[in-house]
């Protein structure tokens, strides 16, 4: 490209109304009710189908083609074939064999739904890639859940064993894998770790998210100690009380910034790491856009006593999809239709986990 040609940019937005979120919402919690919840399968594609065609990229609205029908049978194959005989297998062990082996048993199965986990998420990435198009063109998830699901696990371990410090660099690998198996059509979407996501500074962010953290822990511990609760005859405890929750709030304040901030860094680096064809993506996210979120969404989730998630959803996806952009041509013509239109049944595994998002 010469110097006086301008980069072509794909603007990516989101035009979702609060309103309308919670109508979605009120709905789906009523016929929750009505229903055991069984509605809740129909209800989470309605509000993917509406969230998807409020999402465009350069003017071209995505399509979600998912139906309630197929979540509501994969719940039910994986319930039986997946979620029923490690509860089955606990109670024979603790019938038949005694206390130690169902003990054992236990912590088995435990292990065995900590590798589930990676492989639910993976699961129902699938399938909702495969139920993505953008003009007309799915997308595909490739890979292997298994692999995925012990990639997980073992990163769940390794993050454990760090006390935390692991957690990064696990996510961007987890990341890594999901996108790098993914297709837009024939075309692969490449995750690369180019000079724009390298600049952002996510162990720097997380540093500070952890050291912040320990020690606003213990400036609340000391500030507990020192408002009469070790004393409670010396100090009026209704006072003491409200001394506590102001600086509970305070002190959450300030940690609420600290993950907000590591949160921005981390979203703009994957996002950035992304190339579609000619296109790279990037993100100009910021961590204020995201805390303002958070508290409209978090206040707003409250007031209608949970109904407002949905909603709450929405504003996060949609604060995220407006600083996005693709910068570079998409070859939309040289893009054939996915070899794969994905599995049968939804993401049963991960709705049975309760995991799914939205």
């Amino acid at each position: 490209m010469s110097d006086n040609q301008e980069t072509t940019t794909l603007d990516v937005a989101n035009t979702s109304r609060i309103g309308s979120m919670l109508w979605i919402g009120f709905y789906t919690f009523v016929l929750n009710i009505l229903t055991l919840t069984f509605f809740r399968f129909w209800g989470r594609t309605i509000f993917r189908r509406r969230i998807w065609s409020d999402t465009t990229i350069a003017g071209e609205a995505l399509e979600y083609t998912g139906r309630g029908m197929e979540l509501f049978i994969g719940f039910l194959i994986a319930a039986v074939t997946v979620m029923l005989p490690p509860v089955l297998f606990v109670l024979v062990a603790q019938f038949v064999f005694g206390e130690v082996a169902a003990a054992i048993a236990i912590f088995a199965v435990y292990l065995f739904f900590f590798w589930l986990i990676g492989v639910a998420i993976f699961l129902a990435r699938r399938y909702i890639l495969s139920r993505t198009r953008y003009r007309g063109i799915r997308f595909e998830q490739t890979g292997s859940a298994m692999d995925y699901g012990w990639k997980s696990f073992g990163y769940t371990f390794l993050t454990g064993f760090t006390l935390g410090w692991f957690a990064p660099a696990a996510r961007l690998r987890l990341s890594k894998y999901i996108w790098s198996h993914a297709l837009f059509g024939s075309e692969p979407i490449r995750f690369e770790d180019n000079e724009a996501a390298q600049a952002e500074p996510h162990y720097k962010s997380f540093a500070v998210l952890w050291v912040g953290g320990v020690g606003l822990y213990v400036l609340l511990i000391m500030g507990t100690m020192s408002m009469g609760f070790a004393d409670p005859m010396t100090t009026d405890p209704i006072i003491a009380i409200l001394r506590l929750y102001a600086l509970m709030f305070a002190l959450g304040i300030v940690f609420a910034g600290f993950s907000a901030w590591h949160e921005v860094v981390m979203v703009r680096k994957i996002i950035k790491s992304l190339h579609i064809s000619g296109a790279r993506a990037t993100c100009d996210l910021t961590t204020m856009d995201l805390l303002r979120i958070w508290f409209l969404g978090g206040l707003l989730t409250v007031l209608t006593l949970g109904i407002g998630s949905l909603a709450f959803n929405m504003m996060v996806w949609r604060v995220i999809a407006n600083h996005i952009r693709f910068e570079g041509e998409i070859d939309l013509a040289a893009i054939e239709q996915a070899a794969s239109t994905g599995p049968v049944q939804g993401e049963g595994i991960a709705d049975g986990l309760d995991i799914t998002g939205f």
